[in-house]
């Protein structure tokens, strides 16, 4: 697109011929006979100052500097045409103002030329200005978004996990430079019966931590929607066992209306029995530790919650004792890569976790996590890294070996 142009030349010459010229391309053109004039018409913001050699000769050098001082100010370029040998060039004369020449005026193809190409890089710098302020104007907001996304995820991680005296509980939260989608709890049922769980939806920012929150609420307790069925005589509910659970999940949460997946450990602990009802959707599997140093992945269940084909899930039952271990963990711990982009893997997870079994289960997530940050040296965790060890004390086993009451239907 053509653009305005600003002609300066003494009045006793004449500049017809390169005005035509100009005029014929379509330029806007404004003319000034001398500098002052030519400053003051600055402000209409030509895109261009072509100014005739002479002028700087004749007139006092402050006219030109303040000329000079103003095409910088408003970032016009000036090229000088004319006759230019000779010229004063104080120093600073060509800083950031003067940048081309035109040595032969009456030159059509070389005026055209220059003026075009003082233009294009006018064009493209203003452009490129553009495309930068917009550029940190997004990088503002996304730096919002994932505040505010982190926001919504530390408002969901639980302050304080309850105190159970059958139950010892840590857990550790790492969360990555992009917020991710993990999530897990553990809350008492009923007087017998807690449960844990662990999830992980796909993606980050806020459309991840947005589908946590409905998930989260949809297996809230107080609100028993998906976890617990009424009944119309005492205790007026059963719990639902897990692979049920998942099932009511996979019809909540398709993909077509949340536009998101999500995977998720879910476990029932009788914490009187010590019996654990468990099942996964796609979830790393937990890991069960037992005392005396054996462990085995908990992986019953089924695929991811969303894709509209999970199910029916799998369910396990097992029996816990006195010193036995779960950990419930997320994939940013498994596939934390190190150096060589090897990641840590689910076998390496379990031997750690396992040859900690000596250590307070605060202690053993301690050095989990310090164990990562070993393994990765200078990498930094891509994914949110998230532990949650379970050990269950038990109480006297031989007198109350299994709590009927405890055990969903179904399982």
């Amino acid at each position: 697109m053509p653009g305005k142009i600003l002609l300066a030349h003494p009045e006793t010459t004449t500049a017809t011929p390169l005005y035509q010229v100009l005029r014929d391309q379509g330029y806007h053109i404004l003319r000034a006979s001398g500098l002052p004039e030519a400053e003051h018409l600055l402000r209409q913001s030509p895109d261009l100052l072509l100014l005739d050699g002479s002028l700087l000769r004749d007139e006092p050098v402050e006219h030109w500097q303040a000329l000079a001082e103003s095409c910088r100010h408003q970032d016009v370029a000036c090229i000088l045409f004319g006759a230019v040998d000779g010229l004063p060039a104080p120093e600073g004369f060509a800083e950031n103002w003067l940048e081309e020449v035109i040595n032969r005026p009456d030159d059509t193809r070389e005026v055209l030329f220059k003026v075009a190409a003082q233009l294009t890089i006018r064009r493209l710098t203003y452009e490129a200005a553009l495309a930068h302020k917009q550029l940190l104007e997004k990088q503002r907001q996304l730096e919002e978004y994932q505040r505010s996304a982190a926001e919504i995820q530390n408002a969901l991680l639980p302050a304080n996990l309850p105190e159970i005296a059958e139950l010892e509980i840590a857990w550790r939260f790492v969360p990555c430079e992009q917020v991710g989608g993990d999530l897990f709890n553990l809350t008492r049922l009923t007087e017998d019966t807690v449960l844990a769980y662990i999830l992980d939806v796909s993606g980050h920012g806020i459309p991840a931590a947005m589908v946590t929150v409905s998930v989260t609420q949809s297996l809230s307790p107080q609100s028993g929607r998906l976890v617990r069925r009424p009944l119309d005589k005492p205790p007026y509910f059963r719990l639902l066992s897990p692979a049920e659970v998942l099932q009511r999940l996979e019809r909540e949460y398709p993909l077509e209306r949340f536009d998101k997946l999500f995977t998720i450990s879910y476990l029932l602990i009788n914490i009187r029995s010590g019996l654990v009802h468990y099942s996964n959707a796609g979830h790393p599997p937990p890991l069960l530790v037992r005392r005396d140093g054996s462990f085995r992945a908990l992986d019953a269940g089924g695929s991811v919650i969303g894709t509209g084909c999970s199910g029916p899930f799998e369910e396990e039952t097992l029996q816990l004792e006195p010193g036995d271990r779960l950990f419930l963990y997320s994939d940013g711990v498994t596939e934390h890569g190190g150096p060589q982009q090897e990641m840590f893997g689910q076998q390496r997870l379990f031997q750690k976790l396992a040859a900690n079994r000596r250590r307070t289960l605060d202690a053993a997530c301690n050095h989990m996590v310090e164990a990562l940050i070993s393994y990765g040296q200078t990498q930094a965790f891509r994914d949110d890294v998230t532990l949650l060890g379970i050990e269950y004390r038990g109480q006297d086993l031989l007198s109350n070996r299994i709590c009927p009451e405890a055990i969903p239907e179904g399982s």
